[in-house]
């Protein structure tokens, strides 16, 4: 039962796992899976909405503006008699020229485009956030798949071990350390399925997940790590993030906003044209009543021209803000080129360091497992000792631990490029 105990364990962290409605998702439909539940995006799209009925309030100001008005009065002076009155009026008017409103459909229509890529920088953000978190699952799925190899392999030598002990072919110092390198690999495998169960649940969060639903990952084959390895040139992958990055989008909306507000600005110097309609009528007491509506029936049609003259400097002031903002704006704009610049920079650099880790770490591993095998056989023949067999086997646990995180590394790095340059595929899918 002592024995048992430590392999019962193995299984905990994953009891929630084991039930048959388990959800299975490829890295594509996770992030499908957050852009359709995520309520952070739900807001921004609800923002987005908002802006286009700004937009759409905006052009409604060159529909004309009527209203109507009925009324009944009662008057009473002195000696006289009660006297009733009354008038309906219809009044309409009509913007015929108004560069303020031209202006500010324009500029409505500029805040929904800026708008529209502070979603996209959000769906990025989220993309490389579920990435991140994908990438570290399926490192760790692997892990796990060698490190119950390495206690399967580590329970046959306890095995083999006990026997040779009983037989006085080894010193019970042996036995144990047998027993106790056993031991530390069911802890380390204990230790991974807990760390893969948490990052499940953090994916879960990134997804807007209910964290009750079983989760797995789908785990794409090896094969696709070929075509990951042949890296755009660096200028290419410069020229293709300055055009995709959402920061960058974001930033030349923002300059277009500040250019066009330069314009809108001076629009208290420009005249509007305008013209009103209206018709009516109108009654005294009740005597003749039709006929005194119709006497009364009148009709005007103007056009009025407004033109400003001065307004204690405000327009002036107004259009040099803006034309202060438009500075700030073409600062912003350059400071955000060089950003992603270093940024495209610095990603390109990463991958190409990541993968020259992953070749170095790959053939380390390959020595060190071939060289675990020949141990091992030495080790069941007799030919070397307890201590040698184990220092070698956390040698290769030590290579097996360097390839695993240098091989997940490169995907990260290399799909974070990918992101950046706007690819709608990414490698590792």
């Amino acid at each position: 039962m002592k024995k048992l105990f430590p392999i019962l364990l193995l299984f905990v962290p994953f009891a929630i796992y084991a039930q048959e409605d388990t959800i299975r998702f490829t890295l594509p439909q996770c992030i499908q899976y957050a852009f359709s539940n995520s309520y952070d995006r739900q807001s921004m799209e609800l923002n987005e909405s908002s802006q286009r009925e700004s937009v759409r309030g905006a052009k409604l100001q060159y529909a004309p503006s009527i209203s109507a008005s009925v009324g009944e009065n009662l008057n009473h002076s002195g000696n006289e008699e009660v006297r009733f009155g009354g008038s309906a009026n219809l009044n309409a008017n009509i913007s015929i020229y108004n560069p303020s409103t031209a202006y500010n459909v324009t500029t409505q229509e500029l805040q929904l485009e800026r708008t529209k890529y502070q979603t996209a920088q959000y769906d990025q953000n989220l993309r490389i956030q579920i990435i991140q978190e994908y990438v570290t699952i399926i490192g760790e799925m692997e892990l796990i798949k060698y490190q119950e190899k390495i206690a399967s392999t580590s329970e046959q030598q306890l095995s083999e071990g006990e026997k040779k002990y009983r037989l006085g072919s080894i010193l019970e110092s042996d036995y144990l350390l047998l027993d106790a390198q056993h031991q530390t690999n069911l802890t380390n495998l204990v230790d991974s399925r807990n760390s893969l169960a948490n990052s499940l649940l953090q994916l879960k969060v990134l997804m807007s997940m209910d964290p009750t639903k079983n989760l797995a990952v789908t785990k794409p084959e090896d094969e696709f790590i070929v075509g990951m390895r042949n890296l755009p040139s660096l200028e290419y992958a410069i020229e293709q993030g300055l055009v995709n990055m959402p920061d960058m989008k974001l930033t030349e909306a923002s300059l277009d906003i500040a250019r066009h507000q330069v314009k809108a600005s001076k629009a208290g110097y420009i005249p509007s044209i305008g013209a009103s309609a209206s018709i009516g009528t109108s009654h005294s007491n009740f005597e003749n009543f039709g006929e005194q509506l119709k006497n009364s029936f009148s009709q005007s049609f103007g056009i009025n021209l407004s033109i400003p003259i001065y307004d204690k400097s405000q327009t002036e002031t107004n259009v040099r803000k803006a034309k202060i903002s438009l500075q700030q704006a073409e600062l912003d704009k350059d400071q955000m080129e060089l950003e992603i610049r270093n940024t495209m920079v610095q990603s390109y650099l990463n991958c190409q360091t990541a993968i020259a880790s992953f070749d170095a770490t790959t053939k380390k591993y390959q020595a060190w497992q071939k060289t675990l095998d020949a141990y091992n056989e030495k080790f069941r023949l007799g030919a070397i000792t307890t201590v040698d067999l184990l220092q070698q086997e956390n040698n290769y646990i030590a290579a097996l631990n360097d390839y695993i995180q240098a091989k997940y590394r490169f995907l990260l790095q290399r799909s974070i490029l990918s992101v950046y340059m706007g690819e709608t595929q990414l490698p590792i899918e």
